[in-house]
């Protein structure tokens, strides 16, 4: 009965060792990630990491307003115009190029007005998660924008956008008419996109002057982000909830090294019945464990770049801009998951080998007792 019960309970704790092997490197991953994901000011710092030092919101802006360049356009066209001078603005709207949008963003969008965004949007995040808020108060300070772009950063990137366009063919000349003397076709500049050689150069870039206007006058002081996002009293209720499902997820990720301890103490009580069993019982696993983990750490960014590859919507092209940021943006990401994976597996990788030697070494005393 003794035999069949010492054979049952080594098969369990070699289960539960094989467990353990793939437990492990999965637990200090979730572990990491917990570490990450709610620590307010390392996202900050990544945040600001991602959105600052890239160009991802140059290209996103371009997959979006050429996406919904129709939309953005009514938008900015609902607004007051002169009688007789209204703008179709759908091509400049929907030509608007990575360049353009790049130079946009370097006048425009400070890292100072970004990095305020960032901040009051991760701060709302966590103040929502953390008190009885029903949903996150994200409002987004405008004014830093409207400002620069009514000042001369703002004259400065309509006169960059005007540089940037080519000269008129003789075709798009004669479609708009223009002879000296005439009315400036104001609608018909901003289909063509060109500069005319018949209009001084100051004349047309009021006309994008204008344009930049009209865009102000649809952005308001205060942006309310939560506002955009929840429409509905369902939608509020269904935050509701989700603050606790993140607060139980909080939990659960703050407790996942338990699970690698657990199957060692089951480990411990099933399969160990001595100093040099516990080396091989023990050490095994933990190495098996470790170097999975170091494997992992180390080639954590060609598997994760093929699996976001094969998820990337088919409205972001492999030849787009964006398409690379998201890749390296999801990287940067990754990196604080996945770096301190190296040392806690080389750590544990030494103290398996540890257990391993001492397993070892007491062994072999023993048999030199026996012996003896």
């Amino acid at each position: 009965m003794k035999t069949v019960f010492n054979v049952i309970s080594k098969f369990i704790a070699f289960i539960l060792a094989g467990i353990l092997i793939l437990a492990l490197p999965l637990s200090l991953l979730v572990y990491n990630m917990g570490e990450v994901i709610f620590d307010q000011e390392n996202v900050n710092r990544i945040a600001a990491a991602i959105f600052l030092d890239s160009d991802i919101i140059p290209a996103a802006m371009e997959i979006v307003t050429n996406q919904q360049a129709e939309e953005i356009s009514q938008k900015i066209e609902d607004t007051d115009q002169p009688e007789g001078q209204e703008l179709d603005l759908f091509t400049l709207v929907y030509s608007m190029e990575e360049r353009n949008w790049k130079n946009f963003r370097e006048a425009l969008l400070s890292d100072q007005v970004i990095g305020g965004w960032i901040r009051d949007t991760v701060n709302g995040f966590y103040r929502w998660l953390d008190t009885e808020e029903a949903i996150p108060q994200i409002r987004w300070n405008m004014m830093p924008l409207i400002e620069y772009m009514e000042g001369p950063e703002g004259e400065e990137a309509m006169v960059a956008f005007y540089d940037s366009l080519p000269d008129c063919t003789d075709l798009q000349m004669e479609e708009m008419q223009t002879q000296p003397g005439d009315q400036l076709p104001r609608a018909m500049m901003v289909k063509e996109l060109c500069k005319l050689s018949t209009f001084p150069h100051a004349e047309q870039i009021k006309v994008y002057s204008d344009v930049l206007q009209m865009v102000i006058n649809t952005i308001p002081q205060e942006y309310n982000a939560t506002q955009a996002f929840l429409k509905s009293g369902e939608e509020i209720s269904g935050v509701y909830t989700l603050k606790w499902n993140i607060r139980r997820l909080r939990v659960s990720l703050a407790a996942a090294l338990l699970i690698p301890i657990g199957l060692l103490f089951l480990i411990l009580i099933f399969g160990v019945r001595s100093m040099d069993g516990l080396g091989q019982w023990w050490g095994i696993p933990l190495v098996g464990g470790s170097l999975i983990t170091l494997i992992s750490a180390l080639l954590y960014k060609p598997l994760w770049t093929g699996i976001l590859t094969e998820l990337m919507p088919e409205a972001i092209p492999q030849t787009s801009l964006l398409y690379h940021e998201l890749i390296d943006g999801s990287a940067r990401l990754l990196a604080p998951v996945f770096n301190p994976l190296r040392w806690q597996s080389f750590l544990i990788l030494l103290i398996g080998v540890g257990l391993l030697a001492m397993g070892l070494i007491v062994k072999m005393r023993k048999s030199g007792e026996k012996e003896s």
